[in-house]
This record gives C-alpha cells, structure tokens and sequence, in this order.
C-alpha cells in the first residue's frame, strides 16, 4: 500500500443500511452520511420490512434535512413483467429527489440511462465487477459508482481506484455471501427462493456433513457448518482501507435491528475520522471495546475478510447469532430454584444481560436473573473478578465446567443507543466584522462552505459595543435546524456595534444556503416512460424462414469435443485453457475440422477474472479471434476485453438475463448470444425470447449439473494439506433433508454443485416451443461415452427421433426451475 493517509483528509462516506423508517433515523443518529434502502420486493434484501411508495418522499426529505443522501436499491434481475413496475418506482423516486438508484439488470441500467440521463446509477455488488475492466465497462455505460466484490484485496481495490472514472464503494461490515455476491444459485436450488433476486433462504447457514470418496469427514475438521461465513468486520484495519482512495464504506444489515445500525454507523464514522485526522487508528485496547459493543448487537464471529488479507472467512462451529465472547464456565451449581454459574468474565456483566452457552449439544441462551461477587447481590461484576450468575434451572442441566460463554444481549447498551438523539452537522462559524466595511458570516460544514454579506456596515459603537458573549450566543441559536455549532470564529475589531438582527438575519441566510447547497433543488419533471423492446421475434422468423433451434454442447476436453462435434452439437463450448492443447501438432487437424463441418465452437472465459489475471487472458483471447473461434463472458472484464479486440461473445447465464431488456442490453454491447438465466419457468422463458432482438441468439439449458456457486474461500485447503483431498478425490457437502452437492477445488476456489441434475429430454418440444434459438447442454463434467449418449439423444430429440438416455452417471434428474419458477 503506498504512502501514508494524507492529513486532515475528508473522510469516506459512511453507507448505513435502512430496512425500515426506524433504521433510517437510526443511521442518522448513528452518523451516516447516507442510507439505501428497498422498495416492496424489488430489491436484495425482500425480509426486510422495506419502503412503501408512499413513505418514501418524507423519509428523503427527512434524510436531506440532515445532510444524509438516500440511494434505492433495485439490485436484483427482473422478470420481463416487471421492468415496467420498476420503470414506474424509479419515476416517482427521481421526482422524490433520490440520490442515486444501486443496480444489477443491465436492462433496467442501460433504460434508466436513457429516461432519466441526469440520474446517478450505482452498479451493484451483485454485478460481480472485480477489476478494472469490468469498471471501465459499466462505468463507460453511465455508472457514477461501482461497489465492488467483497472478494479483493485492499491492494486490489486500490489499482481499481488509481485506473477508474466512477467512484468506488466497499463493504467494510456485516454478514457475508459465501458465494461472490450476484452468481449464488444455492437457494433457488433447494426452495425455489431466489438468493440473486433477494429471498436466500441462507442455506450456507445449515448445518453440512462432509464425505470423501464417501467417507464421512469428522466434524472436527470441517466444522458442523463449514461453509457459514462470519461477520465482516474492518474497523480495526480502516486505515489501510481509508489509503485505498475509497469513496464509500458500507455497511451491510437492512434485516438488523436499529441499535445495530446506529453503533455501527457510529463506530466507523468515529474511526474514519480519527485515522483522517490523524492518520493513525486507535489503540488495541480502544477497538477491542468497540468490537465488543458491536458484538452484543450482533455476533457469529468476525473476519477482517478478503479486502484485510483474511484467507479463511468463514465461522464453523455455529451460525446464528451468539453475542460477544465472556469466558468459560468454572463451576456450575445446580438446583430446583436455579443454576449458578461462575465465571471470571472478559467484560462487565449485569442483571438482565442475555447469555449464550455454547454447550456439548448446541448453543443455548438465557438471562442472568442475578449477579453475586463474594456470594453478595451485585449490579454489575466488573470485568475480570470472578462472579456468580444466575440463571434459569431448565438452562443449567445442559451445562458443563469449560463451556464458553457469550453475552448476546446489554439492555443498558440498547437503551442508551435508543436515546441517542438525531445526528446534526456540526458547523463552523466565523464572523468578519471590521469597522466601516459590510457584516459577513461563514459557515463551514466538512466539504461545503458558504458565506452571506450584509447591507450592514459595520459601525464603531458610540455607547455601549456589542460584546463578544453577544455575538457567540446569537450567533450558536441555530434553532430547530439540523444544524449544531461546533465552533465559532470571531474575526472583528474592538468596540463595534452590529444590531442583534443584522447579526441573526445574516446568520440565518448563511446556514439557509448552506444547507440548500447540500442538495440543490432542481425541478425533476419528467414524464414516466412506457417502455417497450419493439420486437416480436416470432413475426421476425416467419419473415425470414428461420427459427430452427440448434444444439450447443459444454465440454472440458478436447476428445469431448471431437466427440459432440460428431453426435450433432451444433455449437461447442470449451474452457479456454484448452486452446493452447487444441493448437499442437497432435489435435490441430482434429479440432480444425470443426470449421469445415460448420460447428461454432466457443472459448469459455473464466467466471472470475482479477485484474493480475487479465494480460495473459486477453493474449488468449486474441488467438481465439485470430484462429477464428468465437469467445464466452461471465462478467463485465472480459466483456470489457472482448470490445477492445472487437469481438463478439455469448454472455453466459452468470450474468442473470432475465428479461429481453437485458437480452438487448447485451447485444447493444457486443453479444450475438445471450444464455437466459436457468432460474427462468417456461412462460417466463417465452415472453423473453419473444421481446428480443432477433439478431441476437437466445439460449436456454436442457441438461447438466449446475454450479450452485464459485466462492474465493478454500473450503477444501485443511483436507488437502493433510492428505485426505487428492486430486481426484469425490467430496460431497451432505444436507440431511437436501441432498449431497458435490465440491471441486480450483486454482484455490471452492466450487458447489447441484444435488440434481437438469434433464429436459422428455419436454425438449416444450422447450422449443419457447422460441429459444439454442438449446444447451452442459456435459463439463461427463467423460466422451456420457457426451456422446446425451448428445446424440437430444440431436434425435430435436429431429424428431425416437430416444433412449443410457447415461452411467448414477443420477437424480430433474426438471430445473422450467415448470415452478422462482420467488
């Protein structure tokens, strides 16, 4: 990291979370600078109580009155019936004066900067943008501001910041995805909820078994839930954040409480400030109390995570909220009336606190009825003597001598952050008041500054001068504004006289354009839209005689693809790590023979590209071009590569194309094909196809195992290192109701697949019928006699042949989300 953090700098925006009304005053009183928030159901976060419609003029007029911007969160992938509805929430929160929308759809992106180009529009994290190309991109496209993957270093984010035109926004606290955030398809495999649109039904928080080459893993060495994250948590490393050049610090928790969102708005404002004021962090001690209060409110580990160098994110022993650690049990008395458990407590302990033990069956939580020190009633055991606590009798029986302890609630702590009075922006004043020239009055708060003049000129007294009392107290009456004064200069010569309302008046007129200036009141009178994609895809086929639905088959090897190329694939996909085998002497002729049987084969480029990988990738990618082979994106880097070489691409299903808006937005960028998300149900599938351009080929998946999720976690790194991961070892993550998800390991990353594997064989009309033009299937993880019985079984399909699957995978099929759809 270079340098030191410049003096007296300003300090990064503190973002708070706002899942309700109650939460938003309370990120006021915690001091953020700015909320988001989500409307109804059209947002990441749907179990938060959210914002009607109507309550959102006066909770932004509320939050502009202290200072604090208000960003919408429309950050999830919209079915294509309900663009509209979105188009019609943007329209009444543009003329409501929003500051800013945070996106995922690229449709809705590339509509909302043609209707309302004078918006801000915030790329969300869930567009999985993790270098500076995938920056350019979105930020070429009209994005003021990019809030990158939770996945980068601070080295990383830095490089970012030193290459970008937007600003750039982080996470700093709060729950974690296991999954880089935007690419989790776990949920909607298991329940049908979707994590991407905003109702996870959190499964990385079960309880998982481990098996290895179908031996049950001790859970000692994987943990009861080994793919639960903990708490993100930087404070303590803000300065190295804060010299990054970051524009934001966000806070994750619109489904917390909001005492929650009040300590933690508090605790990194306090620290931001101190580290730019001063440059350096508080001391050990300092942060550690503060860890401590923001622990009670909300507890299940913490991690400095990835962006702190942090390898290992995640808390196996339990996944729920424990509170913050108080020490061990060194005696426990039982009887009828109750349990008495001693402890030597890490911190100060009260009556009525609530505790967690972590007992040899499960956590357990109860109240402290009583604290005794030396066998007498006390209000509080001060940290580190040895104290009695009371508790229920029912709760004792479970607990043993060395369980840990944790507080989990502070009454006392909840009370004092409910009473915490509103935020107001302390201002400095300063008065300029020199005989015989006009009254002017400064006023500065952080980054604005305003001043007024008066018509008064400033008069020598001939009585009695207006005193310096006078002055301060007149001018510290800032009334019921949100406004406190922090400091007032007097710059005035001895023995003036200034009227007590020439004094207030011109006060007043500073503060009142100062305040004005925060957010300019500018008309926002627009029409809303009535959007339409102008296509009918259908008419466009029967008008050129097209509309014959081709094959494309997903591959991992080279005698994979010769063989799909011969069991009627109409299109290949490969890794593009196989083009330097293809291109030896030895399979040269075998894969150029693809061109002359007319089969399109495609180069996959990696999910996940960061910055230090994309000079090799894009060297790749020109051969691909130049050996003219076509090229696959999964995220908006390698689309942003793809335009540099003028090439087209597919973009993959990883993208989250959910309706034709989307479709388009991607041919607009470059894409002759667009895999639809597989979270899509048939109709859905339908009005998609139908709304988009027919220039650009629609894809769906038939068949294959789907990747539930790619995380930067090693989930697999303590197995390997000692020996029980090899190679080509089977590891299956086992749900007891759910079903065994096997795990690979990649250059480091963990990846999870489906229990169950997509098999449209027997509907493959109904899938035709939608009006896609591709049918995929992914066979990445079959060997060639696999590759070649499904393909050739869904080429006959397709030809109207009879079929017989003979695969010898020992599988459970089913039929994906084609017939159910998602929440």
């Amino acid at each position: 990291m270079q340098s030191n953090i410049p003096s007296k700098c300003t300090p990064p925006e503190i973002l708070a979370p706002a899942g309700d009304p109650e939460a938003l005053r309370a990120a006021i009183k915690g001091g953020a600078d700015a909320v988001y928030l989500g409307i109804g159901e059209f947002n990441a976060r749907q179990g938060a109580k959210n914002f009607s419609i109507s309550e959102l003029r006066e909770n932004i007029e509320f939050a502009h009155s202290y200072g604090v911007k208000v960003f919408l969160a429309l950050n999830i992938p919209l079915k294509q019936n309900e663009v509209q509805d979105a188009i019609d929430i943007v329209h009444k929160a543009y003329a409501y004066h929003i500051d800013a929308i945070i996106l995922e759809d690229l449709g809705l992106f590339f509509l909302l900067k043609e209707n309302f180009p004078d918006l801000p529009l915030h790329a969300s994290t869930q567009m999985t943008i993790h270098d500076p190309h995938g920056v350019a991109f979105i930020s070429d496209a009209g994005a003021s501001r990019v809030i990158v993957s939770r996945e980068l270093t601070t080295e990383q984010v830095k490089s970012i910041i030193d290459q970008a035109s937007a600003e750039i926004e982080i996470f700093v606290h709060g729950a974690l995805c296991y999954s880089f955030s935007g690419r989790c398809l776990f949920s909607s495999a298991i329940t049908d909820r979707s994590a991407n649109r905003g109702a996870c039904f959190q499964p990385c928080r079960r309880p998982f078994k481990m098996s290895v080459d179908g031996q049950i893993i001790d859970s000692k060495l994987v943990g009861d839930y080994p793919i639960s994250c903990a708490e993100l948590c930087t404070f303590p490393g803000l300065d190295e954040i804060i010299r990054t050049g970051v524009k934001s610090l966000k806070i994750e928790g619109r489904m917390k409480k909001p005492e929650y969102v009040t300590a933690s708005a508090r605790t990194y404002r306090t620290v931001a400030e101190r580290v730019c004021d001063t440059g350096e962090n508080f001391s050990t001690e300092e942060l550690e109390e503060m860890e401590t209060e923001l622990a009670k409110l909300f507890y299940r580990g913490f991690t400095r995570g990835f962006v702190l160098d942090e390898e290992d994110v995640t808390q196996r022993k339990y996944s729920a909220n424990y509170g913050a650690y108080l020490g061990t049990v060194s005696n426990i008395t039982k009887s009828q009336d109750e349990g008495r458990l001693t402890i030597t407590p890490l911190q100060d302990i009260k009556p009525n606190d609530g505790i967690s033990i972590n007992t040899r069956i499960r956590i357990i939580g109860c109240r402290i009825d009583g604290v005794l020190v030396d066998g007498k009633p006390v209000d509080v055991a001060k940290k580190g003597e040895e104290a009695t606590l009371l508790i229920s009798p029912k709760t004792s029986k479970s607990i043993r001598k060395n369980d840990e302890v944790y507080v989990s609630t502070d009454p006392q702590l909840l009370q004092r952050l409910q009473d915490t009075e509103l935020y107001s922006t302390p201002l400095k004043i300063t008065i300029h008041a020199r005989i015989g020239e006009k009254l002017r009055i400064n006023v500065k708060s952080r980054n604005l500054e305003t001043e007024s003049v008066s018509d008064y000129v400033v008069q020598e007294a001939k009585k009695a001068p207006t005193d310096r009392e006078q002055i301060i107290t007149t001018l510290g009456k800032l009334g019921d504004t949100t406004f406190s004064a922090d400091e007032i200069v007097l710059d005035i010569d001895d023995n003036i006289f200034i009227p007590l309302g020439a004094l207030s008046g011109t006060r007043r007129e500073a503060v009142d354009e100062l305040y004005n200036s925060r957010f300019p009141i500018i008309a926002r009178n627009r029409p809303c839209p009535n959007i339409s994609t102008g296509y009918n895809r259908k008419k466009a086929h029967e008008a050129s005689g097209t509309g014959e639905v081709l094959l494309s088959v997903e591959v991992s090897d080279i005698d994979s693809m010769i063989t799909a190329s011969k069991s009627g694939a109409d299109i290949i996909y490969a890794p593009i790590g196989l083009f330097s085998e293809m291109m030896n002497e030895e399979n040269i002729l075998r894969t150029s023979g693809l061109k002359e049987k007319d089969i399109e084969l495609v180069l996959i480029t990696p999910a996940i590209s960061f910055e230090e990988d994309m000079p090799e990738l894009k060297e790749q990618m020109q051969k691909v071009i130049d050996a003219g082979f076509h090229l696959s994106c999964s995220n908006y880097g390698t689309v942003r590569l793809a335009n540099e070489l003028g090439a087209s691409f597919v973009a993959q299903k990883e993208f989250n194309p959910f309706n034709a808006y989307t479709v388009n937005a991607f041919g607009t960028s470059g894409a002759h094909r667009v895999t639809l998300s597989s979270e899509l149900n048939l109709e859905e599938t339908g009005d998609v196809c139908m709304a988009s351009d027919p220039k650009v080929q629609t894809e769906i998946m038939a068949f294959g195992r789907e990747l539930l999720l790619v995380t930067k976690n090693d989930l697999l790194k303590p197995l390997v290192d000692d020996g029980t991961v090899k190679e080509d070892s089977e590891v299956l993550l086992i749900d007891s109701t759910k079903g065994s998800f096997p795990v690979r390991r990649e250059n480091e990353r963990t990846l999870i697949y489906n229990s169950t594997v997509l098999n449209m064989l027997d509907d493959i009309e109904k899938l035709c019928d939608s009006g896609a033009d591709v049918l995929r299937l992914d066979l990445s993880l079959y060997g060639r006699d696999d590759v070649k019985d499904i393909t050739r079984n869904f080429r006959k399909a397709l030809d109207g042949k009879q079929i017989k699957l003979k695969s010898s995978m020992d599988e459970e099929y089913d039929q994906g989300h084609y017939f159910k759809g998602v929440l």
